[in-house]
């Protein structure tokens, strides 16, 4: 997720997850969200931990692929990683979101 603050992150995860109310909270308080919780968020660190303007988007993209692939190193998540939701944001306030999947989609 693209976090540029910690009140963003807040509120960016209620929209990601569809959450109401104060759900996104208790999935802070209850440790959802680490690197071994249910819905980790951001293993690498994001954007709070390095943020280079013009290409944070693309290395969200990039932790995502890795996480999928099982090549992210000293943050590669514990448990196959299937999906992820990668995000990007900037300038007048536009989004980006991105879904990787392991699997090829089928057509149907």
């Amino acid at each position: 997720m693209y976090d540029p603050s910690a009140w963003w992150g807040l509120d960016w995860l209620r929209d990601f997850t569809l959450g109401e109310g104060d759900d996104h909270l208790k999935m802070v308080e209850n440790d959802e969200i680490t690197p071994d919780g249910e819905f980790p968020v951001n293993p690498s660190g994001g954007v709070m931990a390095s943020n280079p303007i013009g290409a944070t988007a693309l290395v969200r993209v990039a932790e995502a692929s890795m996480q999928i692939r099982g090549v992210a190193g000293d943050h590669q998540l514990s448990r196959p990683i299937n999906l992820a939701l990668a995000s990007g944001f900037g300038g007048t306030l536009w989004t980006v979101l991105m879904l990787l999947s392991k699997e090829k989609p089928s057509r149907s």
